[in-house]
């Protein structure tokens, strides 16, 4: 079953959608109508679940109050390749407030020289904080994308909520 659940935050309502126990999207915090908005233009009409992986729940309103987290929730890869596995897995590794760039996570999951079909990974992330893809960085340090509505500002806003100083500057 899929159900939708929204967690309001220190930022706004945070919203996922679970599908049989397990994480399938994550939406940046956003107002109520545009958390909602988002979810119904991926998923259609769904049911809320307020009820759905509350421990999950926890860690989302600690993570947007600024407090450390590891995220310890399954994800539903069931259409991910085994090099999206992979990228995905090693961006899971990246403690916060750090940051790799495409070409490093492309070497720990094992296609050195593959960067830029890590930033396509990274650009079809459907569960963004949990597969922290705000912490990967072009190699000169630069933010490089952020396919949010937001854009490169809600990376900056998440690099900085984990750790200013670990900022990168920003090239155009």
């Amino acid at each position: 079953m899929t159900t939708f659940t929204l967690v309001s935050t220190a930022w706004g309502h945070f919203a996922f959608v679970a599908r049989d126990g397990k994480l399938a999207a994550t939406y940046l915090p956003a107002s109520r109508t545009a958390a909602l908005a988002a979810v119904r233009r991926q998923w259609g009409p769904l049911d809320e679940n307020p009820a759905a992986l509350p421990q999950f729940q926890k860690q989302v309103r600690a993570y947007f109050a600024g407090e450390s987290v590891e995220f310890d929730v399954d994800l539903d890869l069931a259409k991910a390749t085994p090099f999206q596995r992979r990228v995905m897995e090693h961006c899971r590794r990246i403690a916060p407030g750090r940051t790799k760039s495409y070409g490093e996570l492309a070497r720990a999951a094992g296609r050195p020289g593959a960067a830029r079909a890590v930033g396509s990974v990274m650009s079809h992330n459907r569960v963004p904080i949990v597969v922290p893809c705000h912490r990967v960085v072009r190699s000169d340090g630069s933010l490089g994308g952020f396919s949010s509505p937001g854009g490169l500002r809600d990376k900056e806003r998440l690099l900085a909520l984990e750790n200013p100083s670990a900022l990168p500057v920003r090239k155009r």
